[in-house]
């Protein structure tokens, strides 16, 4: 259970008269989750906002420059579309910019977080252009361009930015695989935009296969988003595995040594029973072995909210902020973006 404190509480913890919190919560600097006149305020935005104030002046300084994190599993249905959107519109939130790539030809993505374009006669169009059409220009062109790529970002819903997807992407995919330095493409028409954004999320298909290899390849961070049931031990171990053979590539191209694992997200747990409660453990022993990190805190509980608000086009942070899916996806964000944050100083420092 995630627990949540008031601005009363918030103000003790901070030694701040209330007045002050208020003000920072209104101007973003202490993140929160509206509830009406309310805000939802978790002890992990207590720590967002005691890093993000300690390093503030660092911080600052930092030249935009994307990390690309990817969202992957390679079973359908675990919730890592709506995983991938939630924390991009969370991150945008927190004052980063953020560009969503869609990588999986079923466009969920794009569909959730898109205006559809309807013509007059109520027909749902295609988008001109997607991220079919930057791939392929990449691989037979080389360079893209800011330009030609920005022409085909779209605003979404939701405030980041969105690069769309729709099945045409698999009419491609035989060009792509053929090509010499094939798991590279993506990654070097993400360097061309990355000077543009703070992160760059991917969403990826629900496969093992070439798309998810080139992603994983263009990627700084990767998070796992899995179920708690049968046979969900056996598809991390998998990607897990998967990831370990992309950073082992021998290529001055591809580069991928660095990439980490932020961590395992558990969806549409049950912990009322015991059988997901014996999966969490499973999941949580075999991160525990190798040393992955589990949110083990912020498991998202399988609620009929989330396919509500995916079907309404909207998010549950918004919808219901007070909910357990919702403080989860919440707390989930703010532990990336400091985790993220904390490499950047790093990096900086170094």
């Amino acid at each position: 259970m995630i627990k949540t404190i008031n601005v009363a509480q918030t103000a003790d913890e901070l030694a701040l008269d209330q007045g002050t919190v208020r003000r920072r919560i209104k101007s973003g600097e202490l993140p929160t989750l509206k509830a009406g006149r309310n805000s939802v305020i978790t002890t992990t935005a207590l720590e967002y906002y005691k890093f993000t104030n300690e390093h503030k002046i660092t911080l600052e300084s930092l030249k935009t420059q994307a990390k690309i994190l990817s969202f992957v599993n390679h079973k359908g249905g675990c919730s890592k579309t709506t995983t991938a959107y939630t924390i991009a519109a969370l991150l945008q939130k927190f004052g980063n910019k953020v560009l969503l790539v869609d990588l999986d030809p079923q466009g969920n993505s794009t569909q959730s977080v898109l205006e559809p374009l309807v013509n007059e006669d109520g027909i749902t169009l295609p988008f001109e252009k997607t991220i079919k059409d930057l791939l392929l220009y990449r691989k037979e062109n080389g360079d893209v361009g800011i330009n030609r790529i920005k022409e085909v970002i779209q605003p979404s819903k939701f405030d980041f930015d969105c690069i769309p997807c729709d099945l045409s992407l698999n009419s491609i995919m035989p060009d792509l695989e053929s090509s010499s330095f094939k798991e590279v493409i993506l990654k070097e028409l993400l360097n061309e935009i990355s000077g543009e954004y703070d992160y760059i999320i991917l969403d990826t298909p629900p496969t093992l296969g070439f798309s998810v290899i080139s992603a994983l390849t263009a990627s700084d961070y990767v998070s796992i988003v899995s179920l708690a049931e049968a046979f969900s031990l056996l598809g991390v171990e998998q990607t897990v595995n998967l990831i370990n053979s992309v950073k082992s590539q021998n290529s001055v191209l591809a580069n991928p040594r660095e990439m980490k694992i932020l961590g395992i997200i558990i969806s549409k747990a049950e912990m009322n029973t015991n059988i997901s409660r014996h999966f969490v453990a499973e999941l949580g022993s075999f991160a525990n072995e190798r040393s992955i990190n589990i949110y083990t805190d912020e498991i998202i509980p399988k609620t009929t909210k989330i396919p509500e608000t995916q079907a309404t086009g909207e998010l549950i942070t918004d919808v219901d902020p007070k909910a357990d899916a919702a403080l989860s996806y919440f707390n989930i964000a703010m532990l990336i973006d400091i985790a993220v944050k904390k490499d950047r100083i790093k990096e900086k420092l170094s």
